[in-house]
């Protein structure tokens, strides 16, 4: 990319990564969406494998147990055979799907926008449940401990039994007329996070389904938040990030950008990785929101960077390009063509990285 430049002030604080496994389940890799991967990101890839679905890709692509599952706007799910690219099953599920699909178990969790969601077996892609909401669902299911999280623009947000597709309780996020729940939630133990299109932030005790706190932000919340340290961080329309107490919604502080944040903040050691709407990467302290480095890309960016065991943090942009960063040296390590633009974040998983675009291509690298 010859007209990426970065500017960097200090010196990035790298974790280690805490918990999981190989497999990327669901949207972020975990409940919190921590998109840390506990793979490493390749560091020279070919491409192993492509194959075209008859609609464009909205979503993550995700990964279990040797399967990788596609949800595309042609209305089905798709399962892969990991390795080869080969197509094992498909699932129609009666409209366009733009959530991730989340996979538990023996069981893929789909949602899509006939407000339906479906619980499939992952391996036959077999229906085990289906579930009607009230309205389009657009909120990437997020399961923890046996149970369903995902928000419809019904305004409820669901907590729905695994195995059966019970619903145990249901939340109402008072919004507008044509407001909504575009969020995927992040869970921790005792409560579950959901922003709403009118720019409120909702905390709902796991428990009971009745509200901890609510806060109100400054525009609307369509990038899913993310859940670390005792904290929410969370990017909304009104071009800023917000820094939240996750015990009782009080704002740490807030950082303005120039322009609309994109996808769910990356915390790598005290740095925030935010996508910006102009093509801009940005670091900020996760302490006090301070900006304290850049990237342009020059296009757009629509999702959140994944960053890979090795410190290598991998993006996708609206022209088509697939960029490694190796975070340490501060620098560009590679760049791929994926032939169309990315709206989803890539995934990386079982030493590849899989990216899907708006034409329909699902790739490979490795």
């Amino acid at each position: 990319m010859n007209s990426l430049r970065a500017i960097f002030a200090g010196f990035l604080l790298l974790a280690p990564l805490a918990g999981g496994a190989a497999d990327w389940p669901m949207y972020g890799g975990d409940a919190g969406h921590s998109f840390r991967s506990r793979d490493a990101v390749p560091l020279n890839p070919a491409k192993a494998w492509e194959s075209r679905l008859d609609g464009g890709v909205y979503a993550a692509p995700v990964v279990a147990g040797g399967h990788l599952y596609v949800a595309g706007h042609d209305s089905r799910l798709w399962a892969f055979e990991l390795a080869h690219g080969k197509a094992l099953w498909s699932y129609a599920t009666g409209d366009a799907i733009s959530a991730t699909p989340a996979v538990a178990g023996d069981l893929v969790v789909v949602a899509s926008k006939n407000g339906m969601v479906t619980a499939l077996d992952r391996k036959t892609g077999k229906k085990r449940w289906e579930l009607k909401t009230g309205d389009k669902v657009l909120s990437s299911p997020v399961v923890a401990d046996g149970t369903v999280y995902f928000g419809s623009n019904d305004l409820f947000l669901y907590a729905v039994e695994l195995a059966s597709g019970k619903i145990i309780w249901r939340y109402y996020a008072r919004d507008y007329k044509y407001g909504g729940l575009y969020d995927s939630p992040v869970v921790d133990r005792d409560r579950v996070y959901i922003g709403a299109k009118n720019g409120w932030l909702h905390a709902v005790n796991r428990r009971t389904g009745k509200a901890a706190w609510q806060a109100e932000l400054g525009s609307a919340l369509f990038p899913s938040p993310l859940l670390a340290n005792d904290r929410i961080y969370e990017g909304s329309y009104d071009r800023r990030v917000y820094a939240l107490n996750a015990a009782t919604g009080a704002i740490l502080w807030r950082t303005e950008l120039d322009e609309w944040p994109q996808g769910t903040p990356v915390l790598v050691g005290d740095t925030l990785y935010v996508a910006s709407r102009n093509g801009m990467l940005y670091g900020l302290q996760a302490s006090d929101g301070k900006i304290v480095w850049q990237m342009s890309f020059n296009s757009e960016l629509r999702h959140s960077p994944v960053v890979g065991e090795n410190r290598v943090g991998v993006i996708a942009t609206l022209e088509g390009q697939l960029v490694a960063l190796d975070l340490v040296h501060r620098k560009v390590l590679w760049q791929r063509p994926l032939g169309a633009g990315a709206f989803a974040p890539p995934t990386v998983a079982g030493g590849a990285v899989f990216a899907a675009t708006l034409d329909g291509r699902v790739s490979a690298w490795r």
